[in-house]
């Protein structure tokens, strides 16, 4: 009871800062835009700040969030924090811009993250060395052309030589109806939420650090 109250504290307290944040990054094109010119600076209480160091002072507050609310979702979900810690992930997605800001959280959390395009560059970081999961988009574009199931095509081919390490498939709303599919693949989980992402993360290993 103890822990599931826990992580009711823990959801209610970081669930709209995290949303807050992602709606900013997400939602605000032209925001994100500007912020990644970081041409000018800014005034934050009585202090002026670089927009380089305002958007990484966003991205390490985040980070601290979605840590604080992995551990506790991990927690509620084995009883006790894993064992393992996550070093490195593979992410794969045509479009690595799409996942920025994740990718820099889970860096600013001691991850290393290595992006790659398509589905045989995955494969073949996959082959130089040993990742702690994998997350890929669902549908990309492939050097044969646009692949609605790349993501599914992915896991099968993971699969046929490594039947451990976990792959998760980080979509939009349409990859979400082919959920049963990704589990057949042998795909560890799928979603569409930045904040069950980084969830499920927690509950394959312990982030390297806390962000602060």
């Amino acid at each position: 009871m103890d822990e599931a109250t826990d992580l009711i504290r823990a959801l209610t307290g970081l669930a709209w800062p995290v949303f807050a944040a992602w709606v900013v990054w997400r939602l605000l094109p032209e925001i994100r835009h500007v912020l990644e010119k970081r041409a000018f600076s800014l005034r934050v209480g009585n202090n002026e700040l670089t927009v380089q160091q305002f958007s990484d002072e966003v991205v390490k507050t985040t980070a601290e969030l979605q840590h604080q609310l992995a551990s506790q979702t991990g927690r509620h979900e084995t009883g006790q924090r894993p064992q393992e810690v996550l070093h490195r992930i593979l992410w794969v997605d045509d479009k690595p811009s799409n996942n920025a800001y994740e990718a820099g959280q889970l860096q600013a959390m001691g991850v290393e993250v290595v992006q790659r395009t398509s589905t045989d560059e995955g494969l073949r970081a996959l082959q130089r060395a040993p990742f702690d999961a994998v997350i890929s988009d669902m549908g990309r574009a492939e050097p044969g052309g646009y692949d609605p199931e790349a993501g599914i095509r992915l896991i099968e081919r993971i699969r046929e030589t490594d039947r451990m390490t976990p792959v998760f498939v980080y979509g939009n709303a349409g990859a979400m109806d082919r959920r049963d599919q990704v589990a057949d693949a042998g795909g560890t989980g799928i979603t569409q939420s930045p904040t069950e992402l980084f969830a499920l993360l927690g509950q394959v290993g312990r982030f390297p650090r806390a962000v602060g």
